[in-house]
């Protein structure tokens, strides 16, 4: 009975993965951690963060995301953050790339930190296709108490 349990899980958290797939991209992973570390070429977690503390300006971490393209040509990844109420906090713009095969998924990374408000902080990665620009995906990352 557990085994069906556990399928059921697995099986809607790829579904609320995949309904975050814009028409240009799709999130693959996101995640925030403490730094990255590169094992055969493939950029990884070094530990990963689930809160950040309210208004430390020695606090940093790294937004680490995993973007598929869907189609060839010139993309530009960004990200944003927001807190509560949707005020910008900061972004990270990345150069174009020209996806030239498929599949394709690009390693981003941002670093992000320092006096950061309370409520939580909203983390956004865009894509910039054909001078149309869509949400790819999110993450919310609470504020430690």
């Amino acid at each position: 009975m557990r085994i069906k349990y556990i399928a059921l899980f697995a099986a809607a958290t790829l579904w609320a993965q995949a309904s975050w797939c814009a028409e240009s991209a799709g999130l693959v992973g996101i995640m925030n951690t403490s730094g990255t570390v590169d094992v055969n070429n493939f950029t990884n977690p070094r530990s990963i963060l689930t809160l950040y503390r309210v208004n430390d300006p020695s606090s940093e971490a790294v937004v680490l995301a995993y973007v598929a393209f869907r189609h060839l040509g010139e993309h530009q990844a960004s990200i944003e953050f927001a807190d509560a109420s949707g005020q910008p906090i900061d972004r990270c713009n990345f150069e174009p790339m020209t996806v030239t095969k498929l599949p394709w998924v690009q390693t981003i990374t941002c670093q992000w930190g320092g006096r950061l408000p309370d409520g939580g902080i909203n983390v956004t990665v865009f894509n910039r296709f054909r001078g149309k620009k869509e949400k790819v995906g999110e993450m919310f990352i609470p504020a430690k108490e």
